[in-house]
């Protein structure tokens, strides 16, 4: 009989034990899960910051640029006007100022160019300060030219671009 009672309570013992241990794994995993949760939430409120910030950060690049684009657009817009006020004028000093300020980059391009062809042409001469000088008044003068060439049909072509008339 003592094998049976002692049958009965160590059997009892070691299912409460098991049941004890069961409740602890349970209690264990169930607090491990919570604290996972609770870091994946802490995760995605990072997330949800990270893309504000980030939605932040475009929506003010994109005003900063519509604000460049809108002031270049007014700058452009301001320069075409002036230039038509002038040949609108009454005055004929105002229409005058427009020819002038309208020969003036043709007219420096042609100047500078025929000064290169005039100064290759005719500096040949073997005078000492001649020789000295020559090559800082060519090297000055193919710059100029080279200039102004350059900046008279290069801002052509950009102007072109700006009004659709060449493809990129």
């Amino acid at each position: 009989m003592l094998d049976l009672l002692t049958s009965i309570l160590t059997g009892g013992a070691t299912g409460l034990l098991g049941t004890l241990v069961s409740f602890g794994t349970d209690y264990l995993q169930a607090r491990q899960r919570h604290a996972q949760e609770m870091d994946l939430r802490r995760m995605d409120l990072d997330i949800v910051k990270a893309e504000g910030a980030s939605a932040e950060r475009v929506a003010a690049i994109e005003a900063e640029s519509e604000r460049d684009q809108a002031a270049w657009s007014s700058l452009e817009a301001s320069y075409r006007e002036a230039s038509r006020r002038w040949s609108r004028g009454d005055s004929k000093w105002l229409v005058f100022v427009d020819v002038v300020r309208g020969l003036t980059r043709p007219g420096l391009t042609f100047l500078f160019v025929g000064l290169v062809g005039v100064i290759y042409f005719t500096l040949g001469g073997s005078d000492m300060e001649i020789l000295d000088i020559r090559p800082r008044i060519i090297d000055t003068v193919l710059y100029l030219a080279t200039a102004c060439v350059l900046w008279w049909f290069g801002a052509r072509q950009i102007a072109k671009r700006r009004e659709g008339e060449v493809p990129r």
